[in-house]
């Protein structure tokens, strides 16, 4: 089954300006699917948890799974007409994306684009090489699971930019299926953290942690 993702974060032209409207997600999946190596695609909308770094605040998400074997990203962006600059790309008609390629790292390979998803993007510090950042990540991701009845099962990905990256981005990209309220997960998350269950290590560096909710 696919196990590697695309992740293209959208937001829309400032209200007011010539440049405000845009095409609609569903047309937007439809000039996916059609890329080789596009299994599936599925548009959400993004509610920021944590968190003030790119993606944070892009409200619109097209996560695709991938068949790594025919995987070609830079061609599916080339194809959408997004311009080089990860994190910073806008089209003429006002759309600015921020948009990763993610391989599959975690102990799980049947990531199927579930409805309502929990993501948390890092980076792993300079102190620590991503393996190791890995391997920490997937015991945290375990604990997380294992202290709220709400997640369901999680996926890991380490993460490339499409395009040329502008400063440190993140590297690790953490998903949680989501089977109840993101106020269940942040209330069970904040008392296994007060007692001291789950904890964060000084040098863990979060971008962002949102709610994806599948659209339609």
């Amino acid at each position: 089954m696919p196990a590697d993702i695309l992740v293209v974060f959208r937001k829309r032209a400032e209200e007011g300006s010539a440049n405000a409207a845009a095409p609609s997600l569903e047309r937007y999946v439809a000039e996916l699917v059609r890329i080789p190596g596009v299994v599936a695609a599925r548009p959400f909308t993004v509610n920021v948890v944590l968190g003030d770094r790119t993606p944070a605040f892009y409200p619109e998400l097209v996560m695709c799974e991938l068949d790594g074997a025919l995987d070609d990203a830079e061609a599916a962006m080339v194809a959408l007409d997004i311009p080089g600059t990860a994190g910073h790309g806008t089209r003429p008609d006002g759309l600015r994306f921020a948009a990763w390629d993610g391989v599959s790292i975690g102990a799980r390979s049947d990531f199927e684009l579930p409805g309502h998803l929990y993501l948390q993007f890092s980076a792993h510090p300079a102190s620590l090489s991503f393996d190791a950042y890995g391997d920490w990540y997937q015991v945290h991701q375990d604990d997380n699971i294992a202290q709220s009845a709400v997640l369901r099962r999680g996926w890991r990905c380490r993460l490339e930019p499409l395009g040329t990256a502008v400063g440190p981005g993140p590297t690790h990209l953490a998903l949680y299926e989501l089977e109840g309220t993101l106020e269940t997960l942040t209330a069970d998350l904040g008392r296994a953290m007060q007692a001291g269950v789950i904890s964060l290590p000084d040098w863990f560096t979060r971008f962002a942690s949102l709610e994806a909710i599948a659209v339609g």
